[in-house]
């Protein structure tokens, strides 16, 4: 591959990135409405594409499993029940099988796992503040951006080339160097209270998380024989391409959150 090709994409991706930045910023700054507002447009574009992916032959699909989406998070955001919001993200993402033509259990776990990270990411902001969701947002943009540069800088071992032929070993270490040197900074410029050796071993699991949710896409696109998960977003492809790692490390993060206590 020639220099040129090898960095083709980087234009586009960086101007895209830096417009998605600044209306993340904003909404995260805000919070409220406006951040909930976001993560239901995104969770709704989201499965906009992935029932157009599971279910290409229809015209309607796509659109029925966006609403639907949109509305469920919107109804779980409101839920005031401890339980309630788990029954409602699992009621909706069992409804959205409706919605799949193929690889129905599949699109049940996707659907499930960008529900469950749209309310996380809510929870976070509400619960921990600002600072706690910056942190995690940005410890995601570090890991894909590490992997980015350090894969076509360094090259070297595919990391899993059966699901995605690109990411690279030295890609994968750079971004867990990158999401590092995040928490670093969190940790000394601003009043986290966590243990260095606390937050880095957490970071390394989140960056992982994001690493995984990034593969766990493509293994997606793969099953479904497309390149991206729509072309939205010059320079990354769809909504999906592009949270895919934030999904994977508001998940797990989610999930793991009451252990947290004392890290």
């Amino acid at each position: 591959m020639s220099l040129t090709a090898r960095w083709s994409d980087l234009l586009p991706r960086v101007i895209s990135a830096v417009l998605m930045a600044v209306i993340g910023i904003m909404a995260i700054w805000f919070g409220g409405i406006l951040l909930d507002l976001l993560l239901i447009l995104v969770v709704a574009v989201m499965h906009w594409e992935l029932g157009s992916m599971l279910n290409p032959m229809s015209k309607q699909a796509n659109w029925l499993s966006a609403v639907l989406g949109a509305f469920v998070l919107y109804w779980a955001l409101g839920s005031e029940s401890l339980f309630g919001w788990i029954i409602i993200l699992l009621l909706g993402a069992t409804i959205q099988i409706g919605f799949f033509f193929k690889e129905k259990r599949i699109g049940f776990m996707v659907s499930l796992a960008i529900l469950l990270s749209g309310y996380f990411l809510h929870s976070f902001r509400l619960s921990f503040g600002v600072g706690f969701t910056f942190w995690l947002v940005g410890l995601v943009i570090a890991t894909d951006l590490g992997g980015y540069f350090g894969g076509r800088l360094m090259g070297g071992p595919k990391l899993i080339p059966r699901f995605s032929p690109k990411k690279t070993w030295s890609g994968a270490v750079a971004g867990w160097i990158a999401a590092m040197a995040v928490s670093a900074s969190a940790l000394k410029y601003s009043s986290f209270e966590a243990s260095l050796l606390g937050l880095l071993t957490l970071t390394i699991l989140l960056s992982v998380a994001s690493q995984a949710g990034d593969i766990c896409e493509s293994a997606l696109k793969r099953v479904c024989n497309i390149k991206d998960s729509s072309s939205l977003i010059p320079g990354h492809g769809g909504a999906m391409d592009r949270f895919d790692g934030l999904v994977g490390a508001s998940l797990v993060l989610g999930l793991i959150s009451p252990l947290l206590v004392g890290i």
